[in-house]
């Protein structure tokens, strides 16, 4: 677990900001430039407005880069299983979902059961005291996700709030999860985010929708 846990940082590329009709190429691109991490949006059009693909996508698209599953769903403790199953290395389920605890409990016994190691996350939007979920974090999630913005709702990412959120979990969470960025995330603000250390940022149409995509990337992981 802990071997999984130092390879979970650096740039997590978001796939789905890549050419839908092109994704093993673009995912086999990404580990061309030195990538380490995939990350995949999961929406349902209910937890949130958007809708992607399922756990089918996650199997295609094992170009030996960890598969990084951000769950934004109802439910979530229905679904892990099928996520681990087709290979995600990396599981976030979201502490605003009914059914968190459940959820990563889930995540958990799947791993188990595929005889792997499998990182069981905890997103957080940008609304949610932290006071609120104290028993979620004594649950000690593996990686904790920290959201600049609710895909909910149009606002804007608010950056500098949730690099202090960042920093106040590493005083919080004495079990030391990796600690996750995201939102926002563009080579104009990834120095601020940098600033607060996260050890997994993810970033997608900011990279992919870059001129350079692979200039972009490179950018993005040696600016500190």
């Amino acid at each position: 677990m802990e071997d999984l846990k130092q390879r979970a940082r650096g740039i997590s590329l978001g796939i789905y900001a890549a050419d839908l009709g092109a994704l093993r190429k673009a995912a086999t691109e990404f580990a061309e430039w030195g990538a380490g991490i995939l990350h995949f949006d999961v929406m349902d059009g209910v937890f949130v407005p958007g809708m992607t693909a399922g756990p089918g996508f996650v199997k295609a698209l094992d170009v030996g880069l960890l598969r990084d599953v951000h769950l934004m769903v109802e439910n979530p403790a229905r679904h892990v299983a099928s996520y681990v199953k087709a290979g995600a290395d990396i599981v976030t389920v979201h502490a605003e979902a009914a059914d968190a605890a459940q959820a990563l409990n889930a995540i958990r016994t799947a791993a188990e059961e595929s005889g792997r190691p499998v990182l069981a996350g905890l997103g957080l939007m940008p609304q949610t005291p932290l006071s609120e979920i104290r028993a979620l974090l004594d649950m000690q999630p593996d990686l904790v996700l920290v959201l600049s913005l609710d895909p909910r709702r149009k606002d804007p990412p608010d950056i500098a709030t949730a690099c202090a959120r960042v920093q106040e979990l590493r005083t919080i969470c004495g079990h030391k999860p990796v600690i996750a960025f995201d939102g926002g995330v563009t080579l104009d603000s990834i120095r601020e985010i940098r600033a607060c250390n996260p050890e997994m940022i993810v970033s997608g149409s900011a990279v992919l929708g870059a001129n350079n995509p692979q200039r972009a990337f490179e950018t993005m992981t040696r600016i500190d």
